[in-house]
């Protein structure tokens, strides 16, 4: 039994006739003949029964046609129902943002998108992009904003924003008196670094090692931990701008521009999973967010990434290369 075959048989129940529902249909006499006998043999019951004039109903014939009414009027129904649920945001929503995000980006998203969507269910986890990524592969996020490498095999990744990276020491350090430094002016100085080294701390030592150095490491610590202990003159560390104190804590550090090393956050979606009309009205949403926390500078030095593909650019704007972390 299909669904044809029902739409066939009540066409005939309609007509009473075999013929006139043929041509109504436009199909051959034989071949609605054989719809009708192919439900019959499923039924193992007569549908109709034949005289002069036509077809009339039996008993089973005249339950099956109560029966696939409703069947069909739930069945037509259900694609606009589908179509509606694929417009409109609903059921949960699982999405991962990194840390340094939380005051600028993350909150103002999630309070928006809970006033405009209230029915759906958010689930929000925050944490360094190698946590977020697990995540991701393990089928437990929608979305997350990564910092974008070459290993995201299994994620569809567009880049949103760049972010310059800062060298941050304590207060009276005199950094500012250095000036910008590079990644190699940094590698001798005593640095207190994420207890499990980020992407893009990796990837700085990797550069430094293949050019003879390395960071020097005293004190691995969690991220939250690592500004307290910067403040106290344990050491340094590397930040990108988002993640740079507040300006209320700006007498507490010091912080210089790295100048030959920047970091690009990307959108990462599973290739494995369709995007629902709740991810994409919170990928919008973050879109704009960023688009504003840019443009009106209080991300400082942040740029947004315009591109079609998946990898970073070659250098900034006014051509001064850097190396993408």
């Amino acid at each position: 039994m299909n669904l044809r075959s029902l739409r066939y048989f009540l066409k005939v129940a309609e007509y009473g006739s075999i013929t006139r529902a043929a041509v109504g249909l436009h199909i051959t006499q034989p071949s609605l003949t054989q719809h009708l006998r192919h439900l019959e043999e499923h039924f193992g019951l007569p549908l109709f029964m034949r005289h002069g004039r036509g077809v009339i109903l039996t008993e089973a014939g005249k339950t099956l046609r109560l029966k696939a009414e409703i069947l069909l009027d739930e069945v037509d129904g259900l694609k606009s129902q589908l179509e509606t649920s694929q417009s409109r945001p609903h059921g949960t929503l699982s999405v991962g943002m990194p840390i340094s995000w939380s005051e600028l980006v993350t909150n103002p998203v999630i309070e928006r998108f809970r006033r405009e969507f209230p029915d759906v269910h958010v689930k929000l986890a925050i944490n360094a992009s190698e946590a977020l990524a697990d995540a991701m592969n393990a089928n437990e996020l929608q979305l997350a904003v990564l910092v974008e490498t070459d290993e995201q095999d299994s994620f569809w990744s567009h880049p949103l924003v760049e972010d310059d990276l800062f060298f941050l020491g304590p207060a009276g350090s005199q950094l500012q008196a250095l000036g910008p430094v590079t990644l190699r002016d940094v590698a001798s100085y005593p640095m207190i670094l994420p207890l499990n080294l980020t992407m893009v701390m990796r990837r700085i030592d990797r550069v430094l090692v293949s050019a003879g150095g390395t960071l020097n490491t005293v004190i691995e610590t969690p991220s939250t931990n690592i500004l307290p202990l910067v403040a106290r003159g344990l050491g340094y560390t590397i930040l990108s701008a988002c993640a740079l104190p507040p300006a209320g804590a700006d007498g507490a550090f010091e912080a210089i521009p790295i100048t030959d090393a920047s970091m690009t956050w990307s959108i990462a979606t599973p290739k494995n999973r369709p995007k629902t009309a709740a991810v994409s009205a919170y990928e919008r949403f973050l879109t704009e967010q960023v688009a504003e926390v840019v443009s009106s500078g209080r991300w400082r030095t942040a740029r947004m990434k315009v591109r079609s593909d998946n990898k970073a650019a070659a250098g900034d704007a006014d051509g001064v290369a850097k190396l993408r972390l």
